[in-house]
């Protein structure tokens, strides 16, 4: 049984913090004994989750980002939170891989590695939930 596992932190919009949810992630792998690979692609998530919340967030913000990740069941729950300007989730076009674009993989790269993606706007804050599922049969991948 894996043990309870909830942490929480709030920072400005700057990318020096991407540090933060870096070391989340690594707490996170140790406290549940999480396998490299599932880590990495947790890692990746968050990562590019953070980037894109930093770089939208409001900057006069000095904790306008809120990143959580908790345990549920056998479902590793991640949500970032930013005041930045909402966009439309579902429009967000897959990068064209061919032709190699410079940006544009973040949402792309988020659904890729996780289990399932949700975006909401609640009054102005930006909602990204992210699951991943961590039972004993994914560390097989």
């Amino acid at each position: 049984m894996k043990p309870e596992f909830n942490i929480t932190e709030r920072f400005g919009s700057d990318l020096s913090n991407l540090s933060i949810s870096a070391a989340m992630v690594k707490q996170c792998q140790k406290a549940l004994s999480l396998p490299d690979n599932i880590a990495q692609k947790i890692d990746l998530a968050v990562s590019e989750a953070v980037s894109n919340a930093i770089r939208h967030a409001e900057a006069s913000k000095e904790d306008g980002i809120v990143l959580s990740i908790k345990l549920k069941g056998q479902n590793l729950i991640i949500c970032v939170e930013d005041n930045g300007p909402g966009f439309d989730f579902d429009s967000v076009a897959e990068p064209d891989l061919e032709n190699h674009p410079s940006g544009g993989y973040g949402v792309f790269l988020i659904k890729q590695v996780m289990d399932k993606v949700e975006y909401k706007r609640v009054e102005k804050i930006n909602e990204l939930t992210m699951t991943k599922k961590i039972a004993a049969s994914e560390s097989e991948n």
